[in-house]
């Protein structure tokens, strides 16, 4: 009898550390850009795995005379892509041709849709392109608004300033803070975008499914 209630209470232990030991691994695999919010919009025809080398796009006069992106190139937007580029192996090419090129833009307190973000940046979006935002409503849901406070990442095109992969979070990023608050939020949300690039390739199941 003794050794029945040992036996049913060690297999309890043993049943309950293994829920924990599920529970915490389960836990362990939720992506960071899940936890912030982060939208990740992309042309799924992309090949995107062959791509190791960018640089940015010099930014239209509009954009750099806007004192939204002036604030946000002062916090060290710049820096931490390019850091978090090179984290992820992709160089940044000031010679030869990029694979692709980077724009980044900060939402000011008015806030900015789709469609006037992609006309400040004379965007081609191309056929294949997903933008829909949560409204299923079509290619391109060029209506949906970025609140303030909003950092958007864009990863373009060399041939056709094509746009072939678009994200975007929330942050924090605040005049009122001190740099190093502000510089750390920065880091942060770059982290958050690219923290799924490059993403899922599926041009070559793409190509696969073309018949010769």
């Amino acid at each position: 009898m003794l050794f029945h209630t040992l036996y049913q209470s060690n297999k309890f232990i043993i049943s309950l550390l293994l829920m924990v030991l599920l529970t915490a691994c389960s836990s362990s695999v939720t992506t960071v850009s899940s936890l912030l919010g982060a939208r990740i919009r992309y042309d799924h025809a992309q090949n995107f795995e062959a791509m190791q080398k960018y640089n940015f796009n010099p930014a239209p006069d509009t954009v750099k005379n806007n004192p939204d992106y002036r604030f946000i190139q002062s916090v060290g937007a710049t820096l931490a892509i390019e850091n978090t580029m090179a984290a992820k192996k992709i160089r940044k090419e000031r010679h030869a041709l990029p694979d692709f090129r980077v724009n980044y833009y900060f939402v000011g307190e008015n806030g900015i849709n789709v469609g006037q973000l992609n006309e400040l940046y004379s965007y081609n979006l191309g056929l294949a392109w997903d933008d829909k935002y949560g409204s299923g409503a079509g290619i391109a849901n060029t209506s949906h608004k970025f609140s303030a406070d909003t950092f958007i990442i864009d990863l373009v095109s060399p041939e056709g300033n094509r746009l072939i992969w678009r994200g975007s979070v929330p942050t924090s990023i605040d005049r009122d803070n001190s740099q190093d608050k502000n510089q750390e939020l920065i880091n942060k949300a770059v982290a958050v975008i690219l923290d799924s690039f490059p993403p899922e390739n599926f041009f070559k199941s793409l190509k696969d499914a073309v018949p010769e």
